[in-house]
């Protein structure tokens, strides 16, 4: 879990994002993807919309980043990279007319794409952003991997769905909250060395992936960071299915961790709980919902779990070997 001590009050985290995004044809089905790397760390971030443009998967990728930023780590100093001009310029340079005039370009049109221009700007006021263009497909590493992420979230729209009969999007009764379904697994070099998560979430026909990684864990504790992470993504509270076939994340947050609690976190043994900081950080990302914590066995293993295997394999540098 993310320690705020480790911070100075009086310099900002420095983080490094590239951004991209597109629709294949545009307008129609898109993606965006975004990789921010702070220090050591990594974490990629993906979505896609069945109907949408370049330009807004372009800007929703600058806007989610910055969000993940802001919940993770406060108030960052950015160096947010793109190949878009249309969302340089239109941050950098355009936004203050707009915002002038109401939201009315030059010629008192309404200005396209304002709901997450005007998202975008909020998330700006959150950080120290300085905007970098870089020319796409020109071979620098990490606006390609931004690139493939974007390509693969809206390639993803095509993966196969759950066969009928598979449970509802929730096992809670509908509230009103909206229903998602997160899919979650880890990944370890050894038993402890370089380990990755990743999480793919998904509501109606909208998907989005996030993964991340770190050096000196366990796949044990990945997978409980890539659960907390996944639901701390989540901007409002929800009802979730979260899936996954390791009994360690799903019989631990929905059995085993009453007991621990009871027992002031000590085993019935009477030993300390492994991963008791990322298992708070869970208990605290999943309050704000109705979460249903369900084990994906046997042969019940969705293209989406696998998509979340595969993410975690290359936040290790690893290949995916399957479930």
């Amino acid at each position: 879990m993310f320690d705020p001590d480790t911070l100075s009050d009086s310099t900002p985290p420095q983080v490094e994002v590239y951004t991209d995004g597109g629709c294949d044809p545009n307008p129609g089905p898109g993606g965006w993807g975004a990789v921010i790397r702070w220090d050591e760390r990594e974490w990629t971030l993906s979505g896609n919309d069945p109907a949408t443009t370049n330009n807004r998967m372009e800007i929703h990728a600058a806007a989610a980043a910055l969000a993940l930023l802001e919940g993770l780590l406060g108030r960052c100093q950015v160096n947010l990279h793109t190949d878009s001009e249309y969302l340089r310029q239109g941050i950098t340079e355009w936004i203050d007319g707009w915002i002038s005039r109401d939201w009315l370009t030059r010629d008192e049109q309404p200005v396209k794409n304002q709901d997450l221009w005007r998202v975008l700007h909020r998330l700006t006021q959150a950080h120290d952003v300085t905007w970098h263009w870089v020319k796409g497909h020109a071979g620098h590493p990490l606006n390609e991997q931004a690139d493939r992420l974007a390509t693969e979230a809206r390639r993803a729209r095509r993966r196969p769905r759950p066969e009928p009969g598979t449970p509802p999007v929730s096992a809670h009764p509908d509230d009103g909250r909206p229903a998602v379904e997160i899919y979650v697994k880890s990944s370890c070099r050894g038993s402890e060395g370089h380990g990755g998560w990743g999480a793919v979430l998904r509501t109606g026909d909208h998907t989005r992936s996030l993964s991340g990684g770190e050096a000196a864990t366990t796949a044990n504790a990945m997978l409980i960071r890539g659960a907390t992470q996944a639901l701390q993504a989540l901007t409002r509270p929800c009802r979730v299915i979260l899936h996954s076939d390791a009994n360690y994340l799903i019989h631990g947050a929905s059995r085993w961790v009453k007991g621990w609690q009871a027992r002031d976190w000590q085993t019935r043994d009477g030993t300390p709980v492994a991963n008791r900081a990322e298992w708070e950080a869970l208990l605290e990302a999943a309050r704000p919902h109705r979460v249903t914590w369900l084990l994906a066995q046997g042969d019940d293993v969705s293209a989406d779990l696998e998509w979340a295997g595969e993410l975690a394999a290359q936040a290790t540098g690893e290949p995916y070997k399957g479930s």
